[in-house]
C-alpha cells in the first residue's frame, strides 16, 4: 500500500535524514472541524454542544494524526502543502513502515481513509458518559461503541475537502510521559521508535515515528524546486542548498522530478 506525504523541502529533509515520520495532535491540524462529527443526540441531561466540546478537548491532546495522500501528482496538494510545487513528495509503504500495525496505531493506515461528507452526522450517538470519558482515557482496547466515536472524530470531513483523498493513521498518545509545551526533544519509547520534537516554525509538538530507509520507495521533486533553491543559494546556506538537493537525488529509491503537462493541466513526472 503506496501513500505519499507532500512537505516542504526543508521538512523533506529532515525527514529523510532522521528516518521519521510526523504526528500532530489534532488541535494542530488546519481545520478547525476536526473531531466535531459526533452526531450526539439532544436528549439527555448534556447538550450535543458541551458533549463536543469534551469529546474534542480530550481527543485534542490525547491522540495524534499523520495525514498522508494516495496521489503524489495533485496539483492543488502541491499547492496546500508542497511549498507552491517547491517542495517535495515522499512515497511510503505503509506495510514496510509499520503503518498497518493494528498493535501500533488505533486507526492504522488501511482503516484510515477519510470519507467525505456533505452534511455533519446528527443524532447518530447518544449522549456520551462518564463511562465513555474514563474508557478514553485509560484503555487501549476500546468497545464497538468507542471506536465509532474515534472513527466520528478522526475519519469524517467536509466534502469540499474531498481533493486531497486523505489517509490517515492514528496514534494513541496514552501510555506516553512528555510535556506537551515542552521545547526540548523527548524520547517516548526506551527502543527510540517513538520522540517528541518541537516544530519551533509552527510552534507546536510533533511526534516523530522511525521508519526504515527501505519503506521510502519514492522521492518527487516539485515543478519549482529548482527555483527554491536558487533563491535560499542567494543567501549565506548556498553550499548546504546544493547539498540538501544532492541529498534527495541520491537517496536510495526512486526520485522523480515533477513538470505541468504543456497540453492537459495535469502534473507528470519524469524519473532521474
Amino acid at each position: 500500500m503506496m501513500l505519499y506525504k507532500y512537505m516542504s523541502f526543508n521538512s523533506a529533509i529532515l525527514m529523510l535524514r532522521n528516518l521519521s515520520l510526523g504526528f500532530s495532535a489534532l488541535e494542530d491540524l488546519n481545520d478547525p472541524f476536526e473531531g466535531t462529527n459526533f452526531g450526539f443526540s439532544d436528549t439527555g441531561s448534556i447538550s450535543p454542544r458541551n458533549a463536543v466540546r469534551v469529546f474534542k478537548g480530550h481527543f485534542s491532546r490525547e491522540y495524534a494524526v499523520s495525514s498522508l495522500t494516495r496521489n503524489p501528482l495533485n496539483s492543488l496538494m502541491w499547492s496546500h502543502y508542497g511549498d507552491s510545487h517547491r517542495g517535495v513528495v515522499i512515497g511510503i509503504d505503509a506495510e514496510e513502515c509499520g503503518l498497518i500495525s493494528n498493535e501500533e496505531f488505533i486507526i492504522p493506515a488501511q482503516l484510515g481513509e477519510i470519507i467525505y461528507v456533505s452534511t455533519k452526522n446528527k443524532n447518530l450517538n447518544g449522549v456520551p458518559s462518564q463511562r465513555h470519558l474514563d474508557e478514553l482515557r485509560s484503555s487501549m482496547v476500546f468497545s464497538a461503541e468507542i471506536k465509532n466515536y474515534l472513527k466520528q472524530a478522526f475519519l469524517y470531513k467536509s466534502l469540499e475537502w474531498g481533493y486531497e483523498e486523505e489517509v490517515r493513521v492514528i496514534k494513541s498518545l496514552t501510555n506516553f510521559k512528555f510535556s506537551y509545551h515542552s521545547t526540548e526533544t523527548q524520547l517516548l519509547t526506551s527502543d527510540g521508535r517513538w520522540n517528541k520534537v518541537r516544530n519551533n516554525y509552527l510552534g507546536q509538538p510533533l511526534f516523530c515515528y522511525k521508519i526504515p530507509e527501505s519503506g521510502i520507495k519514492e522521492i518527487y521533486l516539485g515543478a519549482n524546486v529548482y527555483r527554491n533553491v536558487a533563491r535560499i543559494e542567494e543567501g549565506v546556506n548556498e553550499q548546504l542548498a546544493k547539498d540538501n538537493l544532492d541529498f534527495l537525488k541520491s537517496f536510495s529509491c526512486k526520485v522523480f522530478r515533477c513538470e505541468p503537462d504543456v497540453q492537459t493541466w495535469d502534473i507528470m513526472s519524469v524519473e532521474l
